[in-house]
């Protein structure tokens, strides 16, 4: 589109004049009087205005002054044209606000070059002011986005640990608080459930909308209310900013983001239960081992004290018996040192079966408090990998509720 150019100046040959230079290149309008192109240009503000200085009633100077501070005209370029050639003129133009000076007579290819420099200059200047208002608001939004970054962050290191259902649910609020989000969150483990909003426990109608949630697609959107469920949780937000798209698109990533951490930590808290459990049931196994060991060993006690009682009857009567086999001393007490020793020998076997017993014993014990050890150990380090790297939901499915 042809750049439109207005001269306000009361010599009509100046103006024919001006139309003969320029008329090729730009269109051209011409006032009269400074009054009414003043009106003119704010009316419908041109691409550029030439202007006269020495005018009936309104001078240039004065004329210039109001255009530049009217918001329409405010950036459109202004060039007087006088015959004064004072210094002083030129300040009083420079001091109205015009762009440019040019006394008559004056150069034709002059004027053409000064015309095309300040549209030049003017196309220029709008392009570095969308630029610079492209640059603010990206850089308006990195700083949002980062602050909202950090906040996730906070968030997946307080879910670190986390270890009941009211700890993970408390955390997903305060985090919902520092978004200024207006939130609720159900927890659903193994064994519990647990509906939270910030006043506290939830009513049984907000525990039957969540409950409602749970079966419902990932994301469900009903104007500024949104919920966002997982298997094990589900939160409703109840003020998104609908009227913000670059914040309300950022509003569902974090809180995607929030949802899906939680979830994982739930899921993790029951891994760590179930590991527990399964721990306590093998501590069990062990301890009902243990004390088979102690009812072995008690038995094996009181076998050796009625066999060492029957032994030292044999050894009496075999001794007593002496007196009619019309043995010799020698041979009376050659038979008594076999008997004895015999005896000695089945009374410390029974004792070496009393140690082992209870080496089996320590053992077992050993084994217990280790297993409890590494389960915990292990139910603990599997909750941290899942808390701290949640899986990446698929292509989200949104519908009304």
């Amino acid at each position: 589109m042809t750049p439109r150019i207005l001269i306000i100046d009361d010599d009509d040959f100046t103006a024919i004049y001006l139309e003969g230079v320029i008329g090729e290149l730009y269109q051209v309008e011409h006032c009269a009087v400074a009054e009414q192109g003043v009106a003119a240009a704010i009316a419908n503000p041109p691409a550029l205005i030439l202007m006269d200085v020495e005018m009936p009633g309104m001078n240039g100077y004065a004329a210039c002054r109001l255009l530049k501070a009217d918001a329409a005209t405010r950036e459109v370029p202004l060039i007087f044209l006088s015959a004064r050639v004072e210094t002083e003129d030129r300040l009083a133009g420079y001091e109205a606000g015009g762009d440019d000076y040019l006394t008559k007579p004056f150069d034709p290819d002059e004027l053409r070059n000064k015309i095309e420099v300040l549209l030049r200059n003017v196309q220029r200047n709008r392009e570095l002011a969308s630029q610079a208002a492209y640059a603010t608001s990206a850089a308006l939004t990195a700083m949002a986005a980062a602050g909202e970054t950090g906040v996730i962050l906070r968030f997946l290191r307080e879910m670190v640990g986390c270890i009941e259902l009211e700890t993970i649910a408390r955390g997903v609020l305060r985090a919902m608080e520092t978004f200024g989000r207006d939130a609720s969150v159900q927890l659903r483990g193994t064994n519990e459930q647990l509906s939270l909003s910030r006043e506290g426990i939830c009513s049984p109608l907000e525990v039957a909308v969540l409950n409602n949630m749970a079966i419902c697609n990932r994301i469900v959107d009903l104007g500024c209310r949104s919920a966002f469920n997982y298997p094990r949780v589900s939160l409703i937000v109840k003020n998104m900013p609908v009227d913000d798209p670059d914040a309300y698109g950022r509003a569902k990533d974090y809180l995607a983001t929030i949802a899906e951490a939680a979830d994982m930590q739930v899921q993790a808290l029951d891994l760590i239960r179930a590991a527990l459990d399964r721990g306590d049931h093998l501590l069990q196994l062990l301890q009902r081992h243990v004390d088979t060991l102690r009812n072995i060993e008690q038995r094996y006690r009181e076998q050796r004290v009625a066999s060492s009682q029957l032994l030292n009857e044999l050894v009496q009567k075999i001794e007593d018996s002496f007196v009619f086999l019309g043995m010799t001393d020698a041979q009376e007490l050659h038979l008594q040192k076999l008997v004895r020793d015999t005896v000695q020998h089945a009374q410390a076997l029974y004792d070496q079966e009393i140690e082992s017993d209870k080496l089996m014993q320590g053992i077992s014990n050993d084994m217990g408090a280790t297993l409890r050890q590494q389960l915990e150990q292990m139910a603990h380090s599997r909750a941290r990998e899942a808390a701290v790297a949640p899986q990446s939901s698929g292509a989200s499915d949104v519908e009304l509720f």
